[in-house]
């Protein structure tokens, strides 16, 4: 028979693969075809749930707020640049904002502009193109990944820096 800790690693582990998965299968789409899947953004949000739920992530409370200020952020990014961000990378935003908690969506969301802005001037200056598309999902990927496994540490880190 196993034992609850055996258990709780496999729980674990099976959230975790999927968790890389399904972010790997979301930044392929968004640089293949530009588009976030919607069955892949609310399965990668319904794994966090369970994960929040069983107490391997976050905890649900936190999970919560994580969702609300990583999709709001991203929405009030999306309502300024008039259509330039997709829904789909809102919602992104939210489901890891259920992974990283609210301690990690910050890190997470920083990481991914900071990426996503360096490797658009790089195209802008390689291409001379001033206005082009660029696939958020992956950078937002990384960031998510920064912000499950490092995030609380950054902010903390952050915290005993600056305030």
């Amino acid at each position: 028979m196993m034992s609850i800790d055996s258990m709780e690693a496999w729980i674990s582990l099976a959230g975790y693969a999927s968790f890389f998965f399904l972010l790997a299968r979301l930044s392929f789409d968004d640089v293949r075809i530009g588009l976030l899947y919607n069955r892949w953004v609310l399965a990668l949000a319904l794994v966090g749930i369970l994960m929040a739920g069983s107490g391997q992530l976050v905890s649900p409370l936190s999970a919560l707020f994580g969702a609300l200020v990583g999709g709001g952020l991203l929405y009030a990014v999306r309502l300024l640049s008039r259509g330039g961000m997709g829904g789909g990378d809102v919602k992104l935003a939210a489901a890891l904002g259920i992974w990283t908690g609210l301690d990690g969506i910050l890190p997470a969301l920083f990481v991914a502009f900071v990426l996503g802005s360096m490797f658009g001037v790089a195209q802008m200056i390689l291409y001379r193109q001033r206005h082009m598309k660029l696939p958020f999902g992956p950078f937002l990927a990384v960031g998510g990944m920064v912000g499950v496994f490092f995030g609380a540490d950054i902010m903390r880190w952050y915290e005993a820096w600056f305030l």
